[in-house]
C-alpha cells in the first residue's frame, strides 16, 4: 500500500503519532513518558505543541477537535507540529539554538519565531518526499484539497459597507443560533459603524473561518475589536461569486431607512401643527 493510502485513525490521535513518528520522521523523535497527544484547546490553530517553559520539553500535542472529521487534514496538522519537536529535542542534544527558529539566520527566509530555516527546510523535505502531507507554514481550516468541504457546515455572514469613499467594511460572520433578524442586524451595522446597508449572504463554511463572530442576539462581543478591510467591493464580490454563496431577501422592507425623497413624499403639516 503507498504512503498516505493507508486509513488514518482520527480516534486515536497517539497511535496516528507513532505511525508519523515511524513513517515521516523514521523514529527520530523520542517523547518523554509524560508526553500526549490528544484533542484539546488550539485557539485559531489546527494543532498547536505545548512544551516546559523550564527546559523546553514537549508535553502534548494538542489537535484541534474539528479535525476528526478531515482524516488527511489532521495528519498534515500532526505532522507539522512534530517539525518544532523535532527542533527542540535536537536543541537539548546539542545546545544549538538554531534548532529553535527563534531568530533569523542570514542567508534563510525567517517568517516568525517557530517559522525559521529549521522548519522551513523540514517542511520543504517532507512534501517533496511525501507529496500527501501538503504542509503549509500557516495552515487554515477548510482551506486547500485535505478538507472534506462537503463536513465543513455552511455560515451566514452579514455584509456591512462601512466608508464607499475609502472602499473599506467589516463582514462579521452570525452565530450558528442566532436568528436572521433584519432589524438587529441593521441595528448593529448603523451602532457600530454608521452603515444604513448591509447584505447578508449564506457561504461555504471555509470562507467564514477567521470572521469575527456576533453574539447570538446579533450584537459583538464587548472585547471584539475588528480592523476594517480595504479593497471592500473585491472582497465582497469574490465571496458573492463563489458557486456555493446564496443571498437572503431582507424580509423588513419596510423598516428598511428611506431616501430623503420617500420622506418629503410622506410629510404632512397636520404633523407638525404643534409647533
Amino acid at each position: 500500500m503507498p504512503f498516505g493510502a493507508d486509513s488514518i485513525a482520527c480516534h486515536n490521535p497517539s497511535a496516528l503519532f507513532e505511525l508519523c513518528n515511524e513513517r515521516y520522521f523514521n523514529y527520530a523523535l523520542r517523547p518523554d513518558n509524560g508526553f500526549c497527544v490528544r484533542y484539546g484547546n488550539t485557539g485559531q490553530h489546527l494543532a498547536r505543541l505545548r512544551t516546559c517553559p523550564d527546559n523546553l520539553t514537549p508535553r502534548a500535542i494538542n489537535l484541534s477537535p474539528r479535525l476528526r472529521d478531515h482524516p488527511q487534514a489532521l495528519r498534515s496538522a500532526l505532522v507539522r507540529e512534530m517539525i518544532p519537536m523535532l527542533g527542540r529535542q535536537c536543541y537539548r542534544d546539542t545546545g544549538d539554538s538554531r534548532f529553535l527558529d527563534q531568530h533569523p539566520l542570514h542567508g534563510h527566509l525567517f517568517i516568525e519565531p517557530g517559522i525559521g530555516a529549521f522548519f522551513l527546510a523540514q517542511m520543504e523535505l517532507l512534501n517533496l518526499a511525501f507529496p500527501e502531507l501538503a504542509l503549509t507554514v500557516k495552515p487554515r481550516f477548510g482551506s486547500g484539497s485535505l478538507f472534506d468541504q462537503r463536513r465543513i457546515p455552511a455560515a451566514r455572514v452579514l455584509v456591512v459597507p462601512v466608508d464607499a469613499l475609502a472602499n473599506t467594511g467589516i463582514i462579521y460572520r452570525l452565530h450558528d443560533s442566532a436568528p436572521a433578524d433584519w432589524k438587529q442586524l441593521r441595528e448593529t451595522a448603523w451602532l457600530h459603524h454608521g452603515a444604513r446597508e448591509v447584505q447578508l449572504l449564506k457561504v461555504a463554511g471555509a470562507l467564514a473561518e477567521g470572521l469575527p463572530v456576533l453574539r447570538k442576539d446579533n450584537q459583538p462581543r464587548a472585547n471584539l475589536r475588528p480592523k476594517l478591510e480595504e479593497d471592500f467591493d473585491l472582497l465582497v464580490q469574490e465571496l458573492r461569486d463563489h458557486r456555493l454563496t446564496a443571498e437572503f431577501q431582507a424580509t423588513d422592507i419596510d423598516a428598511a431607512p428611506r431616501s430623503v425623497s420617500e420622506q418629503l413624499a410622506r410629510w404632512r403639516p397636520e404633523t407638525y401643527s404643534s409647533y
